[in-house]
């Protein structure tokens, strides 16, 4: 994976990653924007970490490399974004019980306050998910 990043202020561009299609890709991401995140409580980093790591999965099992990653914070705003060259749209599934997969986009449904699909200029889609947040303070203790 070519990491492009660095740690910024918030209301910045956090990350932009070139993902390689491999099995260790959505963990090598998520990874790369837990070092990135601005202070935030632990559920949303979870989430958006666990956001990530879907929507890499569905870009590098389903779509087309090349793959990047981007995440953007914003206004109390964290924006994911992966982008794919495949056009198709992916599949809100609801596989039932047997199946121990297909189950991706029902999280990222669940966990993101939106989240949708957008078609590329340069041919593909970029698949996103926003989440809220709110800055801890830096003078804020754990409780």
């Amino acid at each position: 994976m070519m990491i492009e990043q660095s740690r910024v202020a918030a209301d910045a561009l956090l990350i932009d990653i070139a993902l390689d299609t491999g099995v260790q890709s959505p963990t090598d991401a998520r990874h790369a924007v837990d070092a990135t995140l601005p202070e935030v409580d632990e559920s949303t980093r979870q989430n958006t970490l666990l956001l990530v790591t879907e929507l890499v999965t569905n870009a590098v099992v389903h779509g087309s490399p090349p793959c990047r990653l981007r995440v953007h914070a914003a206004a109390g705003r964290m924006r994911i974004e992966v982008s794919d060259c495949d056009p198709r749209r992916p599949v809100l599934m609801r596989p039932g019980p047997e199946l121990d997969h297909g189950r991706g986009l029902l999280l990222v449904s669940a966990l993101a306050d939106d989240w949708g699909v957008e078609p590329r200029s340069a041919g593909g889609k970029t698949v996103w998910a926003e989440l809220s947040y709110a800055r801890l303070r830096a003078d804020a203790s754990p409780a």
